[in-house]
């Protein structure tokens, strides 16, 4: 079911309180004045159901998430510490400060359905080409929000920082294994 943004602003929306000392002249401050007109909830009711299930986080909201993720070039478990605790990420999602917005695999799957389905795609990115009209983002930024790593089913695929990091670990146990030594030790020595 579309979980849409209420109507009714509150004054305690990170927006409407820090909105000046992030800065309107900001690419979150453009967010923050311009981004509920930019990605509105009902563009994206297609990928929900009308009448079943609990409401959904909101369209809008993951849509700019998907943004900020590309401006900041972060990837999905730095995207989701950014909307629970980052200041700026937060005035330009326009949520409470205290807000944590949503999980990781809400992001993955929003993703994964813009990736999918060609009519949300195209609705998603005729909002991205006004934001690169209004000089916030570059041809590499429009890229990059589609082309990450996103869920398919109910396993998370690994994206490429936390597989290398494991490439990584793997490689030091094997040479450490082979110099006879405890990993621990023969990463400090080595390090």
């Amino acid at each position: 079911m579309l979980g849409e943004r209420p109507a009714q602003r509150s004054l305690f929306d990170a927006d409407h309180m820090y909105l000046d000392l992030v800065g309107e002249d900001t690419f979150y401050g453009f967010l923050a004045v311009h981004g509920r007109a930019i990605f509105r909830d009902e563009d994206y009711a297609g990928l929900y159901s009308p009448d079943w299930g609990r409401p959904s986080v909101p369209p809008s909201m993951l849509a700019m998430a998907l943004l900020l993720q590309s401006k900041d070039r972060t990837v999905d478990d730095e995207a989701k510490a950014r909307a629970d605790f980052d200041l700026r990420w937060k005035v330009a999602l326009g949520v409470p400060a205290d807000a944590r917005p949503f999980a990781k695999s809400t992001l993955q799957k929003f993703r994964a359905q813009l990736v999918l389905k060609d009519q949300m795609r195209a609705v998603f990115l005729r909002s991205l080409e006004y934001a690169r009209q209004a000089g916030y983002l570059d041809e590499r930024d429009l890229r990059v929000v589609l082309d990450t790593t996103y869920i398919l089913g109910q396993g998370a695929v690994k994206d490429t920082y936390n597989l290398l990091a494991d490439c990584v670990q793997v490689l030091l146990r094997a040479l450490a294994k082979t110099a006879g030594k405890p990993l621990p030790r023969y990463a400090r020595a080595h390090g």
